[in-house]
């Protein structure tokens, strides 16, 4: 018997085979956990759709266990990312279940995989919705609708006006979790 240290060549081979057979439970864990995120992210979507607003009890258990994992795990950056998120949250551009989605998100994919493939598809879905809703408006209307905002210290929205004229995207937020669980994670 090889002694290296105090532990003997016999203890490495044993301690091997542990982080294999936990590699492999975690791989066959992954199999229940895919379905079951994918289920919470269409149940948020439709909720948000139905109901123009995202409840505490459907984002902060995601939001709380995956961002205590991955800042136990050292990913730090998960905490700045937070910042950022309530950052658009106070200025109005999301709601507050929306932004509480997005940290579970970031959260659950801390990888900038993630965060490309989020944006892309978030731009991909959003910009036609936006053109769609702004077609037959002539440009020099639209440009004067900002400048009038602009010219009244008006650029974010209100709360109020987010509350009144805010339309449910969530979804547009759902899909690229969907898409990156089943296609890179």
């Amino acid at each position: 018997m090889l002694l290296v240290g105090s532990i003997c060549i016999n203890d490495y081979v044993l301690i091997a085979e542990m982080l294999e057979a936990l590699e492999a439970f975690m791989r066959s864990l992954s199999l229940g956990i895919r379905p079951a995120l994918t289920c919470w992210l269409i149940a948020v979507a439709i909720w948000d759709r139905r109901r123009a607003i995202i409840p505490n009890w459907l984002t902060l258990p995601v939001m709380l266990a995956a961002g205590g994992v991955r800042l136990y795990q050292g990913h730090l950056h998960v905490l700045a990312v937070w910042v950022l998120l309530y950052m658009i949250w106070r200025v109005n551009i999301v709601g507050g279940g929306d932004a509480k989605l997005l940290m579970g998100l970031f959260a659950l994919f801390p990888t900038y995989e993630f965060a490309l493939l989020f944006s892309i598809l978030v731009l991909a879905v959003s910009v036609p919705m936006i053109i769609a809703r702004h077609w037959g408006k002539r440009p020099v209307d639209l440009a004067a609708a900002v400048a009038d905002r602009i010219g009244q210290d008006r650029l974010l929205p209100t709360r109020e006006e987010l509350e009144t004229k805010g339309r449910q995207y969530a979804w547009t937020f759902c899909l690229p979790g969907v898409v990156y669980l089943w296609w890179l994670w």
